[in-house]
């Protein structure tokens, strides 16, 4: 899903009629490639999303309240001092391109009236957002872009703005007849599909398969094999689709795959007739929409790597310590064989000499007992090489008593770390990362957070209802989980956790219901299933859920974030909630 040329002057068209002309109140910068200006008309304020972000630029209006550094960056400040109260004079579309130019009125130092221009370039990985004086020099940029990485254009403070040069695509809406049409054609020898935005500004791969489709030409096609009839048939789809964005409101639609996205569209689209849609008022609503989800998750995912990182290291290496100890432990299981030879070279000392190598004694372990034979050491004593035996034995006996232990805290901080591994899948707002990284550094896992802190709002449990009525909260994280099962539930709710394996605690919340009368069985299978689709476990199927009042749960003294041990529970097998 692209955002393009015509996704650009659909947006740009409802933001001229909501908010030219409207004042700009405050400045955020959310991200290091992302601002949100606060727009005030009178009655009404908006939140204007300019985002250079190399996977997703992108500009529409928001309604989600940015989560901001407690300090401002310097690219915030600098924009705060030249456009702070500036108004918003005219939003263009740069030649169909993908280039939102804003022109600002402002007044300057001196007091004087000058326009100035904010200039988000949607390129991909070179996109970038501009600030321009009156005078048409850069003050900055959120990219600065040098001659060691682009021998064409440099994007510097104090140098000249150039609109970008890379391409000499050709905009569609001069396309005023056949003969233009065909010229703009005439060094492009790719498939139609393809070639139609190698040719054209602003034209997407689903716009282009659009057009096709509408010409009935096949997207293989070489525009030059094309008959006099089809290049026709391909001009006027072309022209229609662009008079319709022209001159009929927008249709913003997403195309749905079940609960996957697969395209959207600000104009009619007869490619995906027949395709589950979700429609919207305008196309900020759409786009807000969709990148809440899709960005949000792709930019938590980024910020969440450094914390995979630390906890995949950690986890390895206790999981390669839980193999080693595994190994030792089995090492200790023939200890008993050293304690028998101590007690049948004892018994057996009277005929025992020193310098013997070897002794031929009855095992009166076995019944009946059979000849066996012990090496000795021929430069000890008889005394000396039972007490060697029995030295051996004592150690493994010391080993297994210490690696028992040791063996229960490996095993505990394993499924500790897999828990915050599925606590990071879970993850969906800044917060539960920024909780997870303080876990992390009250554990010791982490030295410190280096991470620049933001004003986050605070991360709450998952809370969704049974079809009977009854609430199921969910944590996110072990800090939530914690607080969720000693804190807000009550000792008669219903607790529930998936068997052995990694994942959140969930509350049935039922103690002021009557079992039977208020709720069923059907709430405590909806909550079981709850459970396994919040955990390691989601994508499987019969997965064992545990599940008990919150009164036999408890959290052992000095343990791990999340960790409990319970009793009196039950057992489902359940195929996890959304599977």
């Amino acid at each position: 899903m692209a955002f393009d040329g015509i996704t650009t002057y659909k947006v740009i068209e409802e933001l001229r009629q909501k908010i030219e002309g409207g004042k700009i109140d405050k400045i955020y910068q959310p991200e290091k490639d992302e601002i949100v200006l606060s727009i005030r008309r009178p009655g009404q304020v908006y939140r204007l999303l300019l985002s250079a972000h190399t996977d997703s630029a992108r500009f529409y209006l928001t309604e989600n309240k940015p989560e901001t550094p407690l300090e401002p960056p310097m690219f915030c400040m600098l924009f705060r001092k030249h456009f702070g109260g500036g108004k918003l004079a005219r939003l263009s579309q740069v030649g169909f391109d993908r280039i939102l130019q804003i022109d600002v009125e402002v007044y300057n130092e001196l007091g004087d009236l000058c326009h100035k221009k904010i200039i988000l370039e949607i390129m991909g990985r070179h996109s970038n957002l501009i600030l321009v004086d009156e005078r048409g020099r850069i003050i900055d940029a959120a990219r600065h872009v040098g001659q060691d990485m682009s021998h064409f254009r440099m994007v510097l403070p104090g140098l000249f703005y150039e609109a970008p040069s890379h391409n000499q695509r050709a905009n569609p809406l001069d396309m005023e007849s056949l003969e233009i049409f065909e010229e703009a054609w005439k060094d492009c020898h790719a498939p139609v599909v393809k070639g139609m935005y190698q040719v054209f500004n602003g034209i997407s791969p689903f716009a282009a398969s659009e057009i096709c489709f509408r010409a009935e030409i096949p997207e293989r096609s070489a525009f030059h094999d094309l008959s006099g009839e089809e290049k026709n048939r391909l001009y006027l789809a072309f022209r229609e689709v662009f008079r319709q964005m022209r001159e009929e409101a927008a249709h913003p639609a997403i195309f749905m795959d079940g609960d996957r996205m697969r395209e959207y569209s600000m104009t009619e689209s007869r490619l995906m007739a027949g395709v589950e849609q979700k429609t919207y008022d305008a196309p900020s609503e759409l786009l807000d929409a969709y990148y809440v989800r899709e960005d949000t998750k792709n930019r938590l995912r980024q910020k969440a790597q450094d914390l995979h990182k630390v906890v995949t290291t950690h986890l390895d290496r206790a999981r390669r310590k839980y193999d080693l100890q595994q190994k030792q432990m089995r090492d200790t299981e023939g200890r008993e064989k050293y304690q028998r030879a101590g007690d049948l070279i004892t018994a057996n000392i009277y005929r025992v000499q020193t310098g013997d190598r070897k002794l031929i004694a009855e095992d009166f372990y076995q019944d009946p007992p059979v000849s066996v034979e012990i090496t000795l050491k021929e430069n000890l004593t008889p005394a000396q090489n039972a007490q060697k035996y029995y030295a051996r034995y004592n150690k493994l006996k010391r080993t297994e008593e210490a690696l028992t232990g040791q063996l229960l805290q490996t095993e505990e901080e394993i499924q500790y770390l897999e828990s915050l591994l599925a606590a990071m899948d879970m993850a969906d707002c800044e917060k539960d990362l920024e909780d997870i990284r303080l876990e992390l550094y009250e554990t010791g896992y982490v030295r410190k957070n280096r991470q620049k802190r933001k004003n986050l709002a605070a991360s709450k449990p998952i809370t969704l209802e049974t079809s009977e009525g009854l609430t199921v909260m969910v944590g996110k994280n072990n800090i939530q989980n914690d607080q969720l099962t000693f804190r807000t539930a009550s000792p008669f709710d219903l607790w529930f956790h998936v068997k052995d394996i990694p994942g959140s605690h969930t509350i049935l919340f039922c103690a002021d219901k009557e079992y039977g009368k208020d709720y069923t069985d059907q709430s405590i299978l909806e909550a079981a299933r709850i459970a396994a689709g919040h955990s390691r476990a989601a994508s499987g199927s019969r997965v064992p859920v545990d599940y008990a009042q919150r009164r036999y749960v408890k959290k052992p003294s000095g343990s791990k974030p999340g960790f409990v041990i319970y009793t009196h529970q039950k057992t489902l097998y359940v195929d996890p909630a959304g599977s």
